[in-house]
């Protein structure tokens, strides 16, 4: 017997019956999840589904809408809604969609301990995130300057089920709909009590567990309803390292802990401690174009995955006030707490005196006779360099590594109710985000480096001026100045020798900082709404909607003084980032909907929507769609809608952030003295906020077909067409054309002054410098079709088998940053491909249950640098070499990867069951993508390898 058929008996019935009403199982059944479940009761009470405000319209309605309900969560053997949501076709492609594994101490890196969703590869932004059919505060901290909700904050035990609109919804939600919705709907009917654990590991011999205790326990009184979830997660961290395809660099970097020294001017390569003195080890020792480095392996010490721990409640409290009037609360808070590690910081140019008393003497040898080679001053003794600098290049010894605290609260509170057959609701919002960051390791303070490294550094802290340092450029001249000695002090040397790891007791004080960051995120919102029926047609009843809503957003992110860039320290922590903003606004809006039968089959949708911003002014959108059922078995829809987004607050109050850019020479040349086979300068960038950003906008229409040629057979066919344009954002080498052909400053190296827009060139025609602009660019052009099928099969002998098969084709994914970049072509090229798609065959009998289910991702073309796909074929690459496609012309394509999950379950007549999942069964290993330093495209990919994930629960 299926003990949950059995628990109809008990108080737990409501929960119960609404899991086995869902007929989905698996990621892959959840495309298709749009129709109804095949044998759901049909006196459900009527719900509001996502894309319309009006109550009780079908499902199968003239928009795609894509469900993932609960007894899908289960199967997934997901932990977190991002596990949930990554499973879709419809949030895959290019970089939207991002988890933890992401996430970094790094500009470039993700939020650490965030995730967000992304619709059709069109950003996070893009795609807006409901909890119950209402907007959720966005995270504190942006990524990059690119606000969004962090659906982590959202425990899976609170929800019941996922609804995706993957299309334009701006006319019934509002800004940030340009992709689509992803509504997060929660549990309200439980009844009873219910705990359960889970524990997963990965099978590699490392430990990246993750546990998680949840407990669920409601009550249903004669008047009232009351549900508490606890969620208690946590999980290990997973390292570049700890898998084989990850574990190396395939370029390794050629600043080390052992640094490259030259002094510019009387010798012509640099020279580093080298192994026969007990320098840089043998294997890591090199030679290259500027002369003798010691490699550095970063993914030795970068993270994959984040070690993250949350502890979620979710309470929600209903009081019938009288058969026609309810109130209705819900209160959610989560903390959590997150630590994300990236490589060691560079420093490059760093000035060093040459009278310190640190350097071996092996070393001295070695920069003497390379400076005696010099025609017009041959050195022949090491003070030869006394007075002038000798730069090095070099990495420092420990990971850049960031602790994240982040707190979430979210009450919502209303009235609905019932009046001559109309349906009423009104209710009050307030979410907060707060999180602070503290580095734990790796960041360190350009100015007190730069003094410790030239001895103007004493122990109490303090500086003298025997050395001018020049923080912008990085370099120091000679002043003849006192030594901290002639005060009666000590100076404070930075020993960059022996791999650094020899420093005086008081240098982490003196040079480190945590560079402690806070961010807030407030929303205040009020809305209300209507519904009911309006006018009477030959063909049925007018439904209607009518609604407004006034809603508050701040968003304050203070960075540390220590990371706050000038003019004259523009780095002022190596390779660390600073991101601020300081925004507030009012939004209102009204809105309406209609639903009217033209035919006996045939429906007409039409929304309209005015939303008002003050510090831009309003936007009107409309949507319009259009469904027709020609009979039993085929229903055509279509729609059509203009969307908008609002530049987010992360970008109205930008300040300055500290980012990191490679110029690529093979589409700006001009940035690389014209040479566009060069390999392009690592810019430590800028980007600055613009006040004149306006809103994106959007155009979105499709069409498609729900067939169901037997009772037991259900296929969709939908297609997808999005036009967005005046994207906000940096397009770093739209930027580059722009400033050369004179819309932006270029000048000098060390001359661009902080926040101000513009190229820094060197001698050699070489862009060392970017402060890139935040702007409205081009277009972009995107559409393709979704297809899913499913076929039932009953037996009386063997159980019930239902098979699926869904996924997504991208046919264009084409991007006019502007007319001097052209059109760039992402569909089929790097971390945009073309298929995605899912199969699954789901078997229960009796009290088991089983799901097999296939994973496949499309073959794209890979964008390596040219030094990378140099390196791959060098001399001890065998490995990456033998991984590597590449054709007569030197393009290289990702392969395609197919993966299987199984889980298998068991209920038990004691109201427990017990599952067991395994991903990735066959433990098939990504494919290799050069075109990250990680060596595998986590957007599209995930290196974890087999991951078993067994589930225990208990129902009283």
């Amino acid at each position: 017997m299926d003990n949950r058929t059995q628990l109809n008996k008990t108080p737990l019935s409501k929960a119960v019956r609404l899991a086995l009403g869902c007929s989905l199982i698996g990621s892959s059944a959840f495309a298709m999840a749009q129709e109804a479940p095949k044998g759901a009761d049909a006196s459900v009470e009527e719900i509001v589904v996502t894309g319309t405000h009006i109550k009780g319209l079908d499902t199968e309605g003239a928009v795609q809408v894509v469900q993932i309900d609960r007894d899908d969560i289960e199967a997934s053997g997901a932990t977190s809604p991002i596990e949930i949501l990554q499973q879709l076709s419809q949030t895959g492609g290019g970089s939207g969609t991002f988890s933890t594994a992401t996430s970094g101490a790094l500009s470039s890196d993700t939020p650490v301990g965030a995730a967000g969703v992304s619709l059709r590869g069109l950003g996070a932004s893009s795609t807006l995130v409901l909890v119950n059919g209402r907007r959720v505060s966005v995270s504190s901290f942006a990524k990059g300057q690119e606000s969004f909700v962090d659906v982590n904050s959202i425990p899976l035990a609170a929800i019941e089920r996922v609804e995706v609109l993957p299309s334009g919804a701006a006319a019934t939600y509002g800004a940030d709909a340009v992709a689509g919705v992803v509504n997060f709907v929660l549990r309200d009917d439980f009844d009873g009590s219910e705990i359960s654990l889970t524990h997963g590991n990965s099978t590699a011999g490392t430990d990246e567990g993750k546990y998680n205790l949840n407990w669920v326990w409601g009550r249903e009184g004669e008047n009232s309803y009351t549900m508490v979830v606890v969620d208690l997660f946590s999980r290990n961290a997973m390292y570049d390292r700890d898998r084989t395809l990850t574990a190396n660099s395939v370029r390794p970097s050629q600043q080390g802990i052992y640094p490259s020294f030259n002094d510019l001017e009387l010798m012509w390569l640099d020279q580093t401690e080298s192994p026969a003195s007990g320098g840089c080890p043998e294997d890591q020792f090199g030679f290259g174009s500027f002369g003798d480095y010691c490699a550095f392996n970063t993914n030795a010490v970068s993270a994959t995955q984040d070690e993250y721990e949350s502890a979620s409640v979710v309470a929600t409290f209903n009081y019938d006030i009288s058969d026609n009037l309810e109130w209705f609360n819900t209160l959610m808070l989560q903390t959590s707490e997150s630590r994300g590690t990236s490589s060691p910081a560079n420093f490059s140019r760093a000035p060093f005196d040459p009278e310190s008393p640190l350097w071996p003497e092996a070393l001295k040898e070695d920069l003497v006779e390379e400076g005696s080679f010099h025609e017009d001053y041959p050195t022949s003794d090491f003070s030869d360099f006394y007075g002038y600098p000798i730069f090095a290049w070099g990495k420092f010894p420990d990971a850049r590594a960031v602790e994240v605290e982040s707190e979430a609260v979210r009450l919502v509170s209303g009235l609905r109710g019932e009046v001559n057959d109309w349906n009423w609701e009104v209710a009050a919002n307030l979410g907060r985000s707060e999180s602070e960051q503290r580095g734990l390791s790796g960041l360190y303070k350009a100015d007190a480096f730069y003094n410790a490294s030239v001895g103007n550094l004493c122990t109490d802290g303090s500086v003298v001026d025997r050395w001018e340092v020049d923080l912008a450029r990085p370099s120091a001249s000679f002043g003849a100045g006192e030594t901290c000695e002639d005060l009666g002090k000590t100076t404070a040397w930075y020993n960059p020798f022996g791999g650094q790891v020899d420093q005086i007791a008081e240098m982490d004080d003196l040079i480190r900082t945590d560079a402690k960051r806070g961010g807030k995120s407030n929303l205040y919102a009020i809305d209300g709404n209507i519904s009911g029926s309006w006018i009477e047609l030959p063909a049925g009843t007018v439904q209607v909607a009518f609604g407004g809503e006034f809603r508050r957003e701040s968003v304050v992110d203070t960075p540390s003084g220590d990371a706050v860039s000038t003019t004259l320290n523009p780095e002022p922590i190596l390779g660390f980032s600073s991101t601020s903003a300081d925004a507030a606004r009012n939004q209102w809006a009204v809105y309406m909907e209609q639903m009217i039968p033209l035919a006996a089959n045939t429906e007409l949708q039409f929304a309209l929507r005015y939303d008002h911003y003050d510090n831009f002014g309003g936007d009107t959108n409309p949507k319009v769609a259009l469904r027709h059922q020609f009979n039993d078995a085929i229903t055509f829809r279509s729609n059509w809608s203009t969307s908008f987004r609002a530049p987010s607050l992360a970008q109205v109050g930008a300040g300055t952030l500290l980012s990191s850019y490679s110029v690529d020479c093979s589409v700006t040349p001009v940035a690389c003295d014209g040479l566009a086979d060069e390999s392009g300068e690592a810019l430590l960038s800028e980007d600055v906020s613009n006040d004149g950003l306006k809103p994106e906008t959007a155009t979105t229409w499709g069409a498609g077909f729900l067939l169901k040629p037997s009772e037991d057979t259900e296929i969709s066919i939908d297609y997808w067409n999005i036009e967005h344009e005046n994207l906000i954002g940096v397009e770093e080498d739209d930027f580059i054309l722009r400033a050369f052909n004179g819309d932006f400053a270029v000048v000098g190296e060390g001359e661009l002054p902080t926040g101000q827009p513009g190229l820094e060139v060197d001698n050699f025609g070489f862009v060392v410098d970017a402060h890139f602009q935040l702007s409205n660019l081009g277009w972009q052009k995107t559409n393709g079709v979704d297809l899913a099928f499913t076929q039932y099969f009953d037996t009386e002998n063997w159980g019930n088998f239902r098979f699926t098969l869904d996924g997504t084709y991208l046919n264009e994914f084409d991007k006019l940053p502007s007319d001097a970049l052209g059109i760039v072509k992402e569909a089929g090229n790097y971390t945009y491909p073309r298929w995605l798609a899912n199969s699954s065959l789901r078997w229960r009998y009796e009290d088991w249950s089983s799901t097999l289910t296939g994973r496949y991702t499309h073959s794209y073309m890979d964008d390596p640098s040219p030094r990378v796909l140099d390196a791959v074929l060098e001399e001890g690459n065998e490995y990456f070499a033998s991984r590597v496609d590449i054709d007569d012309e030197g393009n290289v394509e990702v392969d395609s990867w197919v993966t299987f999950d199984l889980r298998v379950a068991r209920d038990f007549d004691n109201g427990s069951w017990l599952s067991l999942r395994v991903n990735n069964l066959f433990d098939k290993e990504p494919p290799l993508v050069l075109g990250t330093g990680a060596n595998v495209d986590h957007f599209n990919h995930n290196s974890m390898g087999r991951f078993y994930t067994l589930s225990y629960g208990y129902a009283f």
